[in-house]
């Protein structure tokens, strides 16, 4: 079985796409150029909410974020 890379670039992407991540772990890339790992637990219409691998739940709006990326089975 092969993996393949999902990215998704720019806020309307991400927007559209961001419900069928809930439960999945994903990179987070925000506008400072920090990548962000763990996995998505909410998305609202302004942010969406990440337990990072320190098991804590932290925030982001999705104007800090210019790209979302995740591991996927073929």
């Amino acid at each position: 079985m092969s993996t393949r890379q999902l990215r998704l670039n720019g806020t309307d992407q991400i927007r559209q796409n961001i419900k069928r991540l809930l439960g999945k772990k994903i990179n987070i890339v925000l506008t400072d150029d920090t990548v962000v790992f763990g996995e998505l637990k909410e998305a609202s219409a302004l942010e969406i909410q990440l337990l990072n691998m320190r098991l804590k739940k932290v925030s982001y709006p999705f104007a800090k974020i210019t790209e979302i990326y995740l591991d996927s089975n073929a």
